[in-house]
Protein backbone atom coordinates (compact mmCIF):
# COMPACT_ATOMS: atom_id res chain seq x y z
CA UNK A 1 0.00 0.00 0.00
CA UNK A 2 1.26 3.43 -0.97
CA UNK A 3 0.85 6.29 1.41
CA UNK A 4 -1.26 9.26 0.40
CA UNK A 5 1.91 11.28 -0.21
CA UNK A 6 3.41 8.56 -2.40
CA UNK A 7 0.23 8.24 -4.43
CA UNK A 8 0.05 11.98 -5.01
CA UNK A 9 3.74 12.01 -5.98
CA UNK A 10 3.22 9.19 -8.53
CA UNK A 11 0.20 10.94 -10.04
CA UNK A 12 2.13 14.18 -10.37
CA UNK A 13 5.04 12.37 -12.00
CA UNK A 14 2.82 10.53 -14.49
CA UNK A 15 1.01 13.76 -15.36
CA UNK A 16 4.34 15.54 -15.89
CA UNK A 17 5.63 12.77 -18.15
CA UNK A 18 2.41 12.86 -20.19
CA UNK A 19 2.64 16.60 -20.64
CA UNK A 20 6.28 16.29 -21.69
CA UNK A 21 5.40 13.64 -24.28
CA UNK A 22 2.58 15.79 -25.69
CA UNK A 23 4.86 18.82 -25.85
CA UNK A 24 7.46 16.84 -27.77
CA UNK A 25 4.88 15.46 -30.17
CA UNK A 26 3.21 18.78 -31.00
CA UNK A 27 6.29 20.99 -31.02
CA UNK A 28 7.17 22.29 -34.52
CA UNK A 29 9.71 20.33 -36.51
CA UNK A 30 12.91 22.25 -37.08
CA UNK A 31 15.47 21.68 -39.81
CA UNK A 32 18.87 22.23 -38.21
CA UNK A 33 21.70 23.07 -40.56
CA UNK A 34 25.27 24.32 -40.75
CA UNK A 35 26.45 26.44 -43.64
CA UNK A 36 29.57 28.28 -44.76
CA UNK A 37 29.58 31.43 -46.88
CA UNK A 38 32.04 32.45 -49.57
CA UNK A 39 33.71 34.91 -47.14
CA UNK A 40 34.41 32.13 -44.64
CA UNK A 41 31.60 32.96 -42.19
CA UNK A 42 29.81 29.98 -40.66
CA UNK A 43 26.18 29.99 -39.52
CA UNK A 44 24.23 27.36 -37.62
CA UNK A 45 20.48 27.44 -37.32
CA UNK A 46 17.18 26.35 -38.78
CA UNK A 47 16.54 26.32 -42.53
CA UNK A 48 13.26 28.14 -43.05
CA UNK A 49 13.15 28.13 -46.85
CA UNK A 50 15.03 28.59 -50.11
CA UNK A 51 12.89 30.70 -52.44
CA UNK A 52 13.80 32.92 -55.41
CA UNK A 53 17.55 32.34 -54.80
CA UNK A 54 17.30 33.57 -51.21
CA UNK A 55 18.07 31.20 -48.33
CA UNK A 56 16.21 32.12 -45.14
CA UNK A 57 17.88 30.87 -41.94
CA UNK A 58 16.69 31.27 -38.35
CA UNK A 59 19.83 31.55 -36.25
CA UNK A 60 19.89 31.62 -32.41
CA UNK A 61 22.54 34.34 -32.64
CA UNK A 62 21.36 36.52 -35.56
CA UNK A 63 17.65 35.74 -35.69
CA UNK A 64 15.97 35.35 -39.08
CA UNK A 65 18.36 36.28 -41.89
CA UNK A 66 18.14 36.06 -45.68
CA UNK A 67 21.28 35.05 -47.56
CA UNK A 68 21.78 35.11 -51.34
CA UNK A 69 21.97 31.47 -52.38
CA UNK A 70 25.04 32.15 -54.53
CA UNK A 71 27.05 33.12 -51.44
CA UNK A 72 26.55 29.72 -49.78
CA UNK A 73 29.43 27.37 -50.58
CA UNK A 74 28.74 24.57 -48.09
CA UNK A 75 25.54 23.39 -46.44
CA UNK A 76 24.55 20.37 -44.38
CA UNK A 77 21.02 19.86 -43.07
CA UNK A 78 19.28 17.25 -40.95
CA UNK A 79 17.09 14.57 -42.55
CA UNK A 80 13.74 16.38 -42.25
CA UNK A 81 14.05 19.03 -44.93
CA UNK A 82 11.73 19.10 -47.95
CA UNK A 83 13.45 19.60 -51.31
CA UNK A 84 12.00 20.65 -54.67
CA UNK A 85 14.03 20.21 -57.85
CA UNK A 86 13.87 22.39 -60.95
CA UNK A 87 11.77 19.78 -62.77
CA UNK A 88 9.19 19.74 -59.96
CA UNK A 89 10.38 16.51 -58.29
CA UNK A 90 9.80 16.50 -54.51
CA UNK A 91 12.25 14.85 -52.08
CA UNK A 92 12.66 14.76 -48.32
CA UNK A 93 15.82 13.91 -46.41
CA UNK A 94 19.27 15.17 -45.59
CA UNK A 95 20.88 17.65 -47.98
CA UNK A 96 24.60 18.32 -48.37
CA UNK A 97 25.99 21.08 -50.60
CA UNK A 98 29.63 20.27 -51.29
CA UNK A 99 32.40 22.84 -51.98
CA UNK A 100 32.62 21.63 -55.60
CA UNK A 101 28.98 22.65 -56.19
CA UNK A 102 27.49 19.16 -56.15
CA UNK A 103 24.34 18.56 -54.10
CA UNK A 104 23.81 15.20 -52.43
CA UNK A 105 20.39 14.27 -51.03
CA UNK A 106 19.93 11.25 -48.78
CA UNK A 107 16.16 10.58 -48.79
CA UNK A 108 14.36 8.45 -46.26
CA UNK A 109 15.36 4.78 -46.76
CA UNK A 110 14.97 2.69 -48.84
CA UNK A 111 15.18 5.47 -51.46
CA UNK A 112 18.68 5.75 -52.94
CA UNK A 113 21.01 8.70 -52.47
CA UNK A 114 20.59 11.34 -55.20
CA UNK A 115 23.47 13.43 -56.55
CA UNK A 116 22.82 16.48 -58.71
CA UNK A 117 24.14 19.82 -59.88
CA UNK A 118 23.52 22.89 -57.77
CA UNK A 119 21.38 24.38 -60.57
CA UNK A 120 18.99 21.40 -60.31
CA UNK A 121 17.92 22.53 -56.82
CA UNK A 122 14.93 24.91 -56.94
CA UNK A 123 13.50 25.33 -53.43
CA UNK A 124 13.84 24.13 -49.85
CA UNK A 125 10.77 23.72 -47.66
CA UNK A 126 8.40 24.97 -50.39
CA UNK A 127 4.87 25.91 -49.27
CA UNK A 128 2.55 22.95 -48.87
CA UNK A 129 0.07 23.19 -51.74
CA UNK A 130 -3.63 22.74 -51.03
CA UNK A 131 -5.22 21.32 -54.23
CA UNK A 132 -8.77 22.26 -53.25
CA UNK A 133 -10.70 25.04 -55.00
CA UNK A 134 -10.73 28.37 -53.15
CA UNK A 135 -13.60 30.76 -53.82
CA UNK A 136 -13.60 34.51 -53.32
CA UNK A 137 -15.76 37.31 -54.57
CA UNK A 138 -17.29 40.69 -54.06
CA UNK A 139 -20.42 42.62 -54.98
CA UNK A 140 -21.24 46.32 -54.72
CA UNK A 141 -24.79 47.65 -54.99
CA UNK A 142 -25.86 51.28 -55.17
CA UNK A 143 -29.04 53.01 -56.24
CA UNK A 144 -31.63 55.73 -55.77
CA UNK A 145 -35.40 55.58 -56.31
CA UNK A 146 -37.10 58.98 -56.05
CA UNK A 147 -40.81 59.78 -56.38
CA UNK A 148 -42.72 63.04 -55.95
CA UNK A 149 -41.21 66.26 -57.24
CA UNK A 150 -38.43 64.08 -58.61
CA UNK A 151 -39.08 60.91 -60.55
CA UNK A 152 -35.85 59.08 -61.22
CA UNK A 153 -34.32 55.65 -60.66
CA UNK A 154 -30.69 54.56 -60.63
CA UNK A 155 -29.15 51.13 -60.11
CA UNK A 156 -25.44 50.23 -60.05
CA UNK A 157 -24.17 46.69 -59.62
CA UNK A 158 -20.53 45.59 -59.81
CA UNK A 159 -19.67 41.97 -58.95
CA UNK A 160 -16.80 39.50 -59.30
CA UNK A 161 -16.47 35.78 -58.57
CA UNK A 162 -13.07 34.01 -58.49
CA UNK A 163 -12.39 30.27 -58.25
CA UNK A 164 -8.70 29.43 -57.69
CA UNK A 165 -6.67 26.23 -57.58
CA UNK A 166 -2.85 26.08 -57.38
CA UNK A 167 -2.53 26.03 -61.19
CA UNK A 168 -5.80 27.50 -62.50
CA UNK A 169 -8.04 30.51 -61.94
CA UNK A 170 -11.54 31.29 -63.18
CA UNK A 171 -12.90 34.84 -63.00
CA UNK A 172 -16.39 36.17 -63.83
CA UNK A 173 -17.13 39.91 -63.78
CA UNK A 174 -20.47 41.66 -64.16
CA UNK A 175 -21.35 45.36 -64.17
CA UNK A 176 -24.74 47.05 -64.60
CA UNK A 177 -25.40 50.79 -64.69
CA UNK A 178 -29.06 51.73 -65.28
CA UNK A 179 -30.72 55.12 -64.74
CA UNK A 180 -34.03 56.75 -65.70
CA UNK A 181 -35.48 60.23 -65.11
CA UNK A 182 -39.19 60.96 -65.70
CA UNK A 183 -39.47 57.80 -67.77
CA UNK A 184 -36.49 58.54 -70.03
CA UNK A 185 -33.36 56.40 -70.00
CA UNK A 186 -30.33 58.44 -68.96
CA UNK A 187 -27.86 55.57 -68.61
CA UNK A 188 -27.88 51.92 -69.62
CA UNK A 189 -24.53 50.14 -69.67
CA UNK A 190 -23.95 46.43 -69.07
CA UNK A 191 -20.82 44.27 -69.06
CA UNK A 192 -20.23 40.54 -68.64
CA UNK A 193 -16.70 39.10 -68.78
CA UNK A 194 -15.16 35.68 -68.09
CA UNK A 195 -11.52 34.58 -68.02
CA UNK A 196 -9.66 31.30 -67.54
CA UNK A 197 -6.04 31.47 -66.37
CA UNK A 198 -3.60 28.54 -66.51
CA UNK A 199 -0.49 29.08 -64.38
CA UNK A 200 2.79 28.00 -65.95
CA UNK A 201 4.66 28.86 -62.74
CA UNK A 202 3.92 30.60 -59.48
CA UNK A 203 3.69 34.02 -61.19
CA UNK A 204 3.29 33.42 -64.93
CA UNK A 205 0.10 32.31 -66.68
CA UNK A 206 -1.67 32.18 -70.02
CA UNK A 207 -5.33 33.04 -70.39
CA UNK A 208 -8.38 32.97 -72.62
CA UNK A 209 -11.23 35.40 -72.08
CA UNK A 210 -14.56 36.57 -73.46
CA UNK A 211 -16.34 39.90 -72.97
CA UNK A 212 -19.79 41.18 -73.91
CA UNK A 213 -21.11 44.69 -73.32
CA UNK A 214 -23.80 47.11 -74.41
CA UNK A 215 -24.47 50.85 -74.03
CA UNK A 216 -27.88 52.12 -75.11
CA UNK A 217 -27.03 55.84 -75.06
CA UNK A 218 -23.88 55.21 -77.13
CA UNK A 219 -26.06 53.30 -79.64
CA UNK A 220 -23.94 50.21 -78.97
CA UNK A 221 -26.21 47.19 -79.26
CA UNK A 222 -23.46 44.70 -78.57
CA UNK A 223 -19.68 44.55 -78.40
CA UNK A 224 -18.13 41.11 -78.02
CA UNK A 225 -14.51 40.04 -77.90
CA UNK A 226 -12.57 36.81 -77.63
CA UNK A 227 -8.93 36.92 -76.58
CA UNK A 228 -5.89 35.06 -75.39
CA UNK A 229 -2.52 36.08 -74.04
CA UNK A 230 0.06 36.05 -71.27
CA UNK A 231 -0.21 37.39 -67.73
CA UNK A 232 2.10 37.83 -64.77
CA UNK A 233 0.95 37.80 -61.14
CA UNK A 234 3.60 40.22 -59.93
CA UNK A 235 2.34 40.27 -56.33
CA UNK A 236 -0.24 38.00 -54.72
CA UNK A 237 -0.40 38.32 -50.96
CA UNK A 238 -3.07 38.89 -48.35
CA UNK A 239 -2.27 42.61 -48.37
CA UNK A 240 -1.38 43.36 -52.01
CA UNK A 241 -2.38 41.99 -55.39
CA UNK A 242 -0.83 43.22 -58.64
CA UNK A 243 -1.09 41.60 -62.05
CA UNK A 244 -0.58 42.67 -65.66
CA UNK A 245 -1.64 41.07 -68.94
CA UNK A 246 -0.94 41.41 -72.65
CA UNK A 247 -2.69 39.55 -75.43
CA UNK A 248 -4.55 39.51 -78.74
CA UNK A 249 -8.30 39.68 -79.16
CA UNK A 250 -10.91 39.81 -81.88
CA UNK A 251 -13.61 42.45 -81.44
CA UNK A 252 -17.04 42.63 -83.06
CA UNK A 253 -19.34 45.66 -82.68
CA UNK A 254 -23.02 46.15 -83.56
CA UNK A 255 -24.53 49.67 -83.50
CA UNK A 256 -28.07 50.99 -83.87
CA UNK A 257 -27.12 53.83 -86.26
CA UNK A 258 -23.65 52.82 -87.54
CA UNK A 259 -22.36 49.96 -89.67
CA UNK A 260 -21.27 46.78 -87.96
CA UNK A 261 -17.49 46.34 -87.70
CA UNK A 262 -15.00 43.75 -86.50
CA UNK A 263 -11.24 43.85 -86.11
CA UNK A 264 -8.23 42.24 -84.38
CA UNK A 265 -6.75 44.16 -81.49
CA UNK A 266 -3.98 44.25 -78.94
CA UNK A 267 -5.25 44.00 -75.35
CA UNK A 268 -3.57 45.21 -72.16
CA UNK A 269 -4.74 44.96 -68.54
CA UNK A 270 -3.49 46.08 -65.14
CA UNK A 271 -5.13 45.07 -61.86
CA UNK A 272 -4.04 46.41 -58.48
CA UNK A 273 -5.38 46.12 -54.94
CA UNK A 274 -3.79 47.12 -51.64
CA UNK A 275 -5.04 47.08 -48.05
CA UNK A 276 -4.09 50.00 -45.79
CA UNK A 277 -4.24 50.66 -42.05
CA UNK A 278 -4.45 47.03 -40.94
CA UNK A 279 -7.09 46.24 -43.60
CA UNK A 280 -9.22 49.23 -42.56
CA UNK A 281 -9.26 50.56 -46.14
CA UNK A 282 -8.79 48.90 -49.54
CA UNK A 283 -7.63 50.80 -52.62
CA UNK A 284 -8.22 49.22 -56.04
CA UNK A 285 -7.57 50.10 -59.67
CA UNK A 286 -8.54 47.98 -62.68
CA UNK A 287 -7.58 49.10 -66.18
CA UNK A 288 -8.35 47.33 -69.46
CA UNK A 289 -7.38 48.59 -72.92
CA UNK A 290 -8.06 47.21 -76.39
CA UNK A 291 -6.29 48.86 -79.34
CA UNK A 292 -7.41 47.98 -82.86
CA UNK A 293 -4.87 47.77 -85.67
CA UNK A 294 -7.02 49.12 -88.55
CA UNK A 295 -8.24 52.64 -89.37
CA UNK A 296 -11.86 51.72 -88.69
CA UNK A 297 -11.00 50.07 -85.37
CA UNK A 298 -11.40 51.65 -81.96
CA UNK A 299 -9.11 52.08 -79.02
CA UNK A 300 -11.21 51.12 -76.00
CA UNK A 301 -10.24 51.91 -72.42
CA UNK A 302 -12.13 51.13 -69.22
CA UNK A 303 -10.88 52.04 -65.76
CA UNK A 304 -12.32 51.42 -62.29
CA UNK A 305 -10.70 53.30 -59.41
CA UNK A 306 -11.98 53.31 -55.86
CA UNK A 307 -11.88 52.66 -52.13
CA UNK A 308 -13.59 50.08 -49.95
CA UNK A 309 -13.95 50.69 -46.22
CA UNK A 310 -14.93 47.55 -44.28
CA UNK A 311 -17.64 48.05 -41.67
CA UNK A 312 -18.60 44.58 -40.35
CA UNK A 313 -18.75 40.88 -41.30
CA UNK A 314 -17.62 41.32 -44.91
CA UNK A 315 -19.73 44.43 -45.52
CA UNK A 316 -18.07 47.60 -46.78
CA UNK A 317 -18.79 51.08 -48.02
CA UNK A 318 -17.50 51.62 -51.56
CA UNK A 319 -16.67 54.74 -53.53
CA UNK A 320 -15.84 54.02 -57.16
CA UNK A 321 -15.02 56.19 -60.18
CA UNK A 322 -15.53 54.58 -63.59
CA UNK A 323 -14.27 55.84 -66.95
CA UNK A 324 -15.04 54.36 -70.38
CA UNK A 325 -13.37 55.68 -73.54
CA UNK A 326 -13.99 54.87 -77.21
CA UNK A 327 -11.71 56.56 -79.74
CA UNK A 328 -14.12 56.00 -82.66
CA UNK A 329 -17.73 56.35 -81.47
CA UNK A 330 -20.68 56.66 -83.88
CA UNK A 331 -21.54 60.17 -85.14
CA UNK A 332 -23.00 62.39 -82.43
CA UNK A 333 -21.71 60.20 -79.56
CA UNK A 334 -19.12 61.50 -77.12
CA UNK A 335 -15.97 59.37 -76.83
CA UNK A 336 -15.81 59.30 -73.00
CA UNK A 337 -18.25 58.42 -70.22
CA UNK A 338 -17.60 58.69 -66.50
CA UNK A 339 -19.57 57.87 -63.37
CA UNK A 340 -19.05 58.27 -59.64
CA UNK A 341 -20.68 55.47 -57.67
CA UNK A 342 -21.39 55.17 -53.96
CA UNK A 343 -22.62 51.84 -52.70
CA UNK A 344 -22.64 49.10 -50.12
CA UNK A 345 -20.49 46.06 -50.87
CA UNK A 346 -19.88 42.55 -49.63
CA UNK A 347 -16.59 40.66 -49.85
CA UNK A 348 -16.00 36.97 -49.14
Amino acid sequence: MFSRFQTKFLRTGVRGCALAIVAICVSPVTHAAKLRLDNGDQISGEIVALQDQLLTVKSPLFGRVKIPWGKVVELRTDDGIRIELADGTQLQGQLVLQPDGRVVVAPTPPSPVVSMRRSDLARLNPPVIDPSVKYSGRATLGGTFNRGNSNDDMLNLDAELVARTPDKRYVINMAVNEAKAFGFTTSSRRLLAAQHDIFLSQKNYVFVNARAQSDVLANLSQRTSLGTGYGRQIIESEQTKLSTEVGLSYVREKYEIAPERSYPALSLALNYEHKFFDNAMVFFNNTHMTAGRHESASTLVTNKLGLRVPIANGLNLTTQFNVAYDSSPPPGIKPADSSLIFGVGYVF
